[in-house]
């Protein structure tokens, strides 16, 4: 299968700064920055929490980049990290909240930091709003399978699962996000979530 020029010039950044290259890993985290913030931001839901995740998994990211094998496998590599990095961003607060005894703060709207997905024209708001009401690994899925472009096997990576669980996760996000547009359009919200 042929790579995509974005994903050509990411393998060679990667080449460049497994050999050391300083500037390469700056362009690499200029040309991911944005990305890894905005999916940092829809698994927290939160602005400063978002950038602490993407903020450690460039760390991590800078740190490991010798030990990734296949450059072409950088793009499923960074957001497993994030995804693992934001899991114990949110494994922590949980833990602070119990020990703090505090009842939880309001999270700020996830409309803090723009969004890919968030499109302009009003005709694809009720796509949003359906997302909206997904789990959160269903919404994550989609997310990086429509938005983010990420093929099945990348998604298996990032995931830890095999390609097989993947397509039937995807099958049944879609369906879920197939009845919550529906419900949209008849005026109704409901959960579709499990």
């Amino acid at each position: 299968m042929p790579h995509a020029p974005d994903q050509v010039a990411d393998e060679l950044l990667v080449l460049h700064a497994q050999a050391g290259d300083r500037r390469a890993l700056a362009v690499l985290a200029r040309r991911w920055e944005r990305r890894l913030l905005l999916h940092a931001m829809r698994l927290t839901n939160h602005p400063d929490g978002a950038r602490e995740v993407a903020q450690d998994t460039w760390l991590a990211i800078t740190r490991g980049i010798n030990r990734l094998n296949d450059p072409a496998a950088f793009r499923a590599w960074a957001y497993s990290i994030l995804r693992r990095k934001a899991a114990d961003w949110i494994r922590t607060r949980r833990i602070d909240r119990r020990r703090a005894a505090l009842p939880p703060d309001h999270r700020a709207p996830a409309a803090a930091l723009p969004d890919p997905a968030d499109p302009a024209d009003p005709a694809d708001r009720p796509i949003r709003r359906a997302l909206a009401t997904l789990g959160p690994e269903d919404r994550e899925l989609i997310t990086l399978r429509h938005v983010e472009d990420l093929s099945v096997a990348e998604l298996a990576t990032v995931f830890a699962v095999p390609a097989g669980t993947v397509k039937s996760r995807l099958h049944t996000a879609r369906a879920r996000l197939l009845a919550a547009l529906t419900a949209t359009e008849k005026g109704t919200d409901h959960d579709t979530h499990r």
